[in-house]
């Protein structure tokens, strides 16, 4: 029996009361709707209709509180059509309306107007729909052109324009009067002196050691850190390698930026051996995360701000840089198949730094094993200056590990133990807040019959009753009422725990449940799908030199 969920929309700037209005909308819609029911024969009484509204709200972009929740039950696979009154009601925009389109294409959604002829159904509709899509890009492409114009313009005044300020400036706002008297701002970057010797320094160290993974040890080795107080990571001192800002505009430089393919934004007799670049465009926003443009994509000014990099020696790391990615990109990589299974999870006690496996690539041991270790990723990284434990043997570690887990049901298991500890004393927490919220509740009502006494007391002698007596009784109500109103507080605190005691219960048992799961399908999986499972079970295990304590997800 077919069945089908369809969603009717409608939208008005303001309320009026007549022609377009919510009501007549949803009508029409409706009548639209018994149509296209009554062409694929499916009943009324197989059909459920969701009516979504937004009134007061413009179509000039799609941030509608009800069209949200349409599109969000789309991307749920709850609706099998949508209907409007017209097009212009989904919005104004034909590339939102576009993007929608898309979104409706990808969950086989059917999309009809009740006062067009938009119907994805037939050919001609999505016929139509293309043609939309097709000026939606359209206009995509020619705002894209805009924005790299605007930025022409922009970069062309050396300006900040916002962003993570790079290691070594800081932004500064400066306001200016133009010609018709309006006040305009603008940033420019500022020098940080301690930062920007510490920019130099690493300069200095990469073309000595010619290695970025060396550079990136000797700072860590000797504790200097990025401007947040982090450690140096590989990837934080190419980007200052790679940053242009740092570089004295000089002709070297521009030379290696037009040969490159670089959109230059400056004029020759700019380069003055003194102010650094200033590079736009590096990146693009992606779907998830900014993603990196080629050289080839930025556009480079000559900035408001000092470099402190020669051109040349600027150009020549470039080089060198370059070099070493090709070499890498040549190299034919063979993955070697460890079998550490804790990488990912296993952390140092001393430092909380992930520890990695180390392979022993050219030995074998008798049964013709490759053995492997565990290190920790900050002694490694430092030479032992900053940390100093021990390494894990890696079949050693891997075994004990994965004996724990796969036998947690053994009644000499830690693991067994410490649930069987959680759930009592869960149980027995739970058993207390249920004998408070019991307490609590009989209290309370108590507490409201003396209320309800009272009041009838006082209602039924009232008017002979003496003054003193009645406004003690009105007192006593008022204090009793208090205590009701504290009792409640404590109820609804009681049952709040109650329900996460409840919740913690229910986590336990799912940690239950993954440990048999993973007893069940680890023995008949690979190397990699055995990492992979440890990681839905397991949040980290922690090594201290002598003992691993593992921590499961949910516990």
């Amino acid at each position: 029996m077919n069945r089908m969920t369809i969603a009717i929309y409608s939208r008005k700037s303001k309320f009026t009361g007549k022609g377009d209005s919510i009501a007549n909308q949803i009508e029409l819609c409706k009548q639209r709707a018994q149509q296209f029911l009554s062409l694929k024969n499916i009943s009324e009484e197989n059909t459920k209709i969701l009516i979504y509204e937004d009134e007061g709200f413009s179509g000039k972009n799609t941030v509608r509180p009800e069209f949200q929740k349409l599109l969000a039950a789309v991307k749920s696979n709850e609706i099998n059509c949508v209907i409007c009154y017209k097009l212009d009601r989904i919005s104004r925009n034909v590339g939102d309306f576009a993007q929608t389109y898309e979104t409706f294409e990808k969950h086989k959604v059917d999309f009809l107007c009740a006062g067009e002829t938009y119907d994805t159904t037939t050919p001609a509709g999505r016929a139509m729909m293309g043609m939309v899509s097709v000026f939606a890009q359209m206009e995509r492409e020619v705002t894209a052109e805009r924005i790299r114009d605007n930025m022409h313009m922009l970069a062309r005044s050396g300006r900040w324009l916002g962003g993570h300020t790079p290691t070594g400036f800081q932004s500064h706002k400066e306001e200016r009067v133009d010609v018709d008297g309006k006040i305009r701002s603008l940033f420019k970057l500022v020098p940080v002196k301690k930062e920007l010797e510490l920019v130099e320094f690493i300069y200095q160290k990469f073309i000595e050691l010619q290695s970025i993974s060396g550079t990136t040890r000797y700072l860590i080795k000797n504790n200097l850190r990025t401007k947040n107080g982090n450690d140096f990571t590989n990837v934080a001192v190419k980007a200052i390698l790679r940053n242009p800002v740092y570089c004295i505009a000089g002709q070297e430089a521009a030379d290696f930026f037009r040969s490159s393919g670089a959109d230059i934004c400056f004029e020759e007799d700019e380069l003055d051996n003194k102010q650094g670049f200033m590079p736009y465009n590096r990146t693009s926003s992606g779907k998830d995360q900014q993603i990196k443009n080629e050289i080839k994509d930025w556009l480079i000014a000559v900035g408001n701000h000092d470099g402190i990099i020669q051109s040349d020696t600027w150009v020549k790391i470039q080089k060198i840089l370059d070099a070493k990615r090709e070499k890498i990109k040549s190299i034919v990589r063979t993955p070697y198949k460890s079998e550490a299974l804790l990488s990912g999870i296993l952390v140092c006690g001393n430092c909380n730094r992930a520890m990695r496996p180390h392979v022993h690539k050219n030995r074998k041991s008798a049964e013709g094993i490759i053995p492997y270790y565990y290190i920790c990723e900050l002694k490694e990284r430092s030479s032992k200056e900053r940390c100093d434990m021990c390494n894990a043997n890696g079949a050693v570690i891997d075994n004990a590990i994965m004996d724990e887990l796969l036998n947690y049901e053994r009644t000499d298991s830690s693991i067994h133990k410490s649930l069987l500890e959680l759930k009592e004393r869960l149980a027995n927490k739970k058993e207390s807040e249920n004998n408070q919220l019991g307490f609590l509740e009989s209290e309370l009502e108590t507490k409201q019959k003396q209320i309800d006494r009272l009041l009838d007391a006082l209602g039924a002698d009232e008017s002979n009753a003496q003054e003193t007596f009645v406004e003690l009784t009105r007192q006593k109500i008022n204090a009793l009422a208090d205590q009701c109103k504290a009792l409640k507080n404590e109820i609804e605190k009681a049952s709040l725990n109650n329900a996460i005691y409840t919740d913690y219960e229910s986590q336990t048992q799912a940690v239950v449940d993954t440990l048999k799961k993973l007893k069940d399908t680890m023995l008949t999986t690979t190397a990699v799908e055995k990492r992979e499972l440890l990681k839905s079970t397991v949040e980290r295990i922690v090594w201290d030199g002598e003992k691993a304590y593992i921590f499961l997800l949910g516990e």
